[in-house]
């Protein structure tokens, strides 16, 4: 997730030495007689207590005396979450047409889906360990089509017991250059796996250079790389054919060797050491990156999304503590010693797993996810992070479950990734231009941002596709097994919008999805004006630029509670 790497960018480390230690247990009573600016400052203002909260307390103050209207559902789509956590058991949404019996009561194909569903689980409990990323999965479904297809010139070429032999041109042209351009930047696979080829092309140009100088040369040894090169390199600067790579690659070895005798580079080249060493990299990247076990555990197709029919309700998963902090931001009873405050006390969470360990989810588990989570009645939808490769057809469900998303009046929240990139050149799914058509008006993009206000140094940006920024940096919250710990992540800010979200939804449940998130952007606290160091990462080069906030978001600020229920009350009078 992400474009080299999408690890979920969450961490629940806290500080530096013998602190960090003491908040990866219960809190103890030096960090409960803290400042709630500083324990639980995401609910402050600026304004009050000098910290760029979401000033959720004073929102609260203004709701004084206004009934709450409805207990909105908040649909949590990721990793699983601690149930039974003192927090959060009594906001756990419970499934009104299921019981724990072993039937599918509610007749929707999920069997006990009481509390939510797990899509990387299988009928024997067994959850998926980790996910393989996207660009692997795609690897794995082309490679036997084009893996061993490569073009020099205008001509292409298969290898055979180690020979090169002309081949017919794919017939797909298209989905053959996604194969080397596209998925060739996001699987570590197919660059393993290209590495064998490049090592048959290199001994195949390393071969022809040795006839084509002895063809030319009175000379029968003693030849210099120098000598190759003069005789071998490519006569135009044109030449379309590998020729030139290699003579590159040549020349770049005698020189980190201090060697420039032509037998012994060439030798290298051709050495059986060289080939073994890369075939073993490639084993070595398949066993740790070719399989998820989806098909042992899970056992449906995950190219086919009418294959609904899998999974398993076990949402206490191993990565559950990131799943139960974003859900201890939303909702849960506020002013309960010892924990932290939750925005949204009437909401209810739904836990939908579709992510496990490293990697990234499938596209499929996230519309069916999507999907089940509106026919269920959520009114706010939190997705994974951003991805930067959405295959076509899998795009478009996820797309079309968006869109069903926005028909419903849902809000979905997805977070931005922490990678430097200006989105406004490197394009992130899902976005809400994504379908080609009319702009998801529904889908709000999220950055998080620290204390004094400052957005992350490295999160992703654009002054049209990042709506909103919101506290992410030291955040306290609950984990699992009825803990409290401070966590770091964009999730986390993804979460402040989300209860905030849930908080309007409590007192004005006409209100659409589309509806709050203008309130959201239009209510921020405003950071225009301010300039700051950013990081940015382009075309592979880390820099430091100068950048006005209005620079790095539409909103142009961070999420503020009491200003957005302020214009919800408004807005539904």
């Amino acid at each position: 997730m992400k474009k080299y790497f999408t690890i979920l960018m969450m961490s629940v480390l806290v500080a530096i030495g013998s602190a960090a230690k003491a908040q990866l247990v219960k809190q103890n009573s030096k960090v409960e007689e803290q400042k709630q600016s500083n324990r639980d400052w995401y609910n402050c203002s600026f304004e009050k207590d000098g910290v760029y909260g979401v000033g959720v307390n004073e929102a609260y103050e203004f709701l004084k005396g206004k009934k709450a209207k409805a207990k909105p559902i908040v649909a949590l789509i990721g990793t699983g979450i601690d149930t039974e956590h003192e927090a959060l058991k009594a906001n756990i949404w419970k499934n009104p047409k299921e019981k724990a019996d072993g039937k599918d009561n509610d007749k929707n194909g999920y069997v006990d889906d009481v509390n939510g569903w797990n899509f990387i689980g299988g009928k024997d409990g067994q959850v998926m360990p980790f996910v393989n990323r996207e660009g692997e999965r795609e690897f794995l479904r082309l490679k036997d089509k084009y893996g061993d297809i490569m073009k020099d010139g205008g001509k292409f070429y298969t290898f055979v017991s180690g020979k090169r032999e002309e081949c017919a041109a794919p017939e797909n042209m298209e989905e053959y250059n996604y194969f080397n351009s596209v998925i060739r930047g996001e699987s570590r696979l197919l660059q393993a796996y290209g590495a064998i080829n490049s090592v048959y092309n290199s001994r195949y140009y390393m071969g022809l250079f040795d006839r084509e100088v002895r063809a030319v040369s009175l000379k029968k040894t003693g030849f210099t790389v120098e000598d190759v090169v003069k005789m071998c390199s490519p006569k135009t600067a044109e030449d379309p054919t590998s020729r030139g790579i290699m003579i590159a690659a040549l020349q770049m070895r005698a020189h980190m060797m201090k060697n420039d005798e032509w037998e012994r580079n060439r030798d290298a080249f051709l050495s059986e050491t060289y080939l073994a060493d890369q075939k073993k990299k490639y084993e070595q990247a398949v066993a740790r990156y070719g399989n998820d076990g989806r098909q042992a555990i899970v056992g449906d197709n995950y190219l086919d999304i009418n294959d609904r029919a899998y999974g398993n309700n076990v949402l206490l998963t191993a990565d559950a503590a990131i799943g139960t902090m974003i859900a201890g931001v939303i909702a849960g009873q506020r002013d309960v010693e010892g924990r932290n405050n939750p925005i949204a006390e009437q909401a209810r969470i739904m836990t939908l797993v579709v992510e496990a360990g490293a990697g990234e989810p499938y596209l499929k588990d996230m519309a069916l996810a999507i999907r089940y989570a509106v026919e269920h009645g959520a009114s706010v939808v939190v997705l994974p992070q951003q991805n930067s490769l959405y295959p076509e057809v899998q795009k478009q469900w996820i797309s079309e479950a968006i869109r069903y998303a926005e028909q419903k009046g849902v809000l979905v929240i997805v977070p931005v990734h922490e990678m430097s990139r200006d989105m406004s050149e490197e394009t992130f799914f899902p976005n809400r231009w994504m379908d080609g058509g009319k702009e998801l008006t529904n889908l709000m993009t999220v950055g998080m941002s620290d204390k004094e206000g400052m957005p992350s140094a490295n999160s992703n940006f654009g002054a049209k596709e990042l709506d909103i920024y919101a506290p992410g940096i030291k955040v306290l919250s609950a984990c699992t097994g009825d803990i409290y710990q401070y966590g770091n992540g964009v999730p986390m800010a993804s979460a402040m919008v989300a209860g905030v979200a849930a908080l309007i939804k409590t007192y004005y449940p006409k209100l659409t999805g589309s509806q709050i998130r203008d309130i959201l952007l239009q209510t921020v606290t405003s950071r225009k004006g301010v300039e700051l160091e950013k990081n940015v990462t382009r075309g592979g080069k880390n820099a430091v630029d100068l950048y006005l906030f209005e620079q790095l978001c539409l909103s142009g600020g961070i999420v503020n509670a009491l200003e957005a229920v302020k214009a919800a009350d408004k807005l539904s009078k």
